[in-house]
């Protein structure tokens, strides 16, 4: 064989096996455009009643203004943290804008942490700090490596109820609250009609 014909077919070979594996890789939980991923399923403000909060007390739920921008939000307490019990939808992204209260008193600075957990692992996933009241501060974290189907024979993520974490520290010795605008779950439609499905079965 010369060195031509093998060049020819190890560039065949490489090929093929591309074209094969695309569609394995697309039912591992490639997902869809980032644009596709505009759909709310989870909205954490509609669920707060059913999320464990420390401190028990100091938590509220309204509408709330930063730079004339209003948005639903969760007020907690610093420090505190709300933890939600659910599953996640495939290809799932955490968004929300965060901000500090105006008619509170000013901490030194305030950080706020998205983390999960699987009841015995923690990772943290996102955090921001703020030093004074200002308008909304985007956080965002990707979820998708906790739905979908994974290489893993072991690792069913979709089947897990996951501990999802809001939680807010104070790097600074005087108390305030901390707004969390619109925090949500966001997807796309397909998944997100997967994810209503696959709730409905959970429970």
């Amino acid at each position: 064989m010369t060195r031509a014909t093998a060049t020819i077919l190890y560039s065949f070979t490489s090929v093929t096996f591309i074209l094969l594996l695309c569609p394995l890789l697309l039912a591992a939980g490639c997902g869809p455009r980032p644009d596709a991923i505009t759909y709310t399923a989870v909205d954490l403000t509609r669920t707060l009643d059913s999320a464990e909060r420390r401190p028990a007390t100091g938590f509220d739920v309204g509408v709330r203004a930063a730079e004339g921008v209003s948005r639903p939000s969760i007020v907690m307490p610093v420090p505190a943290r709300a933890t939600w019990l659910l599953p996640l939808p495939r290809h799932g992204v955490f968004r929300a804008f965060v901000t500090l209260d105006p008619a509170g008193t000013p901490a030194t600075a305030v950080r706020f942490r998205l983390g999960i957990s699987d009841n015995r692992v923690y990772e943290g996933l996102a955090d921001r700090t703020l030093t004074v009241e200002r308008g909304w501060t985007e956080i965002r974290a990707d979820l998708s490596a906790y739905a979908g189907r994974k290489w893993s024979l072991f690792y069913r993520p979709d089947q897990i109820v996951w501990r999802l974490v809001l939680s807010t520290d104070a790097l600074g010795p005087v108390p305030t609250h901390a707004i969390w605008g619109s925090p949500e779950i966001l997807t796309d439609v397909a998944s997100a009609n997967e994810y209503l499905i696959r709730r409905r079965q959970m429970h």
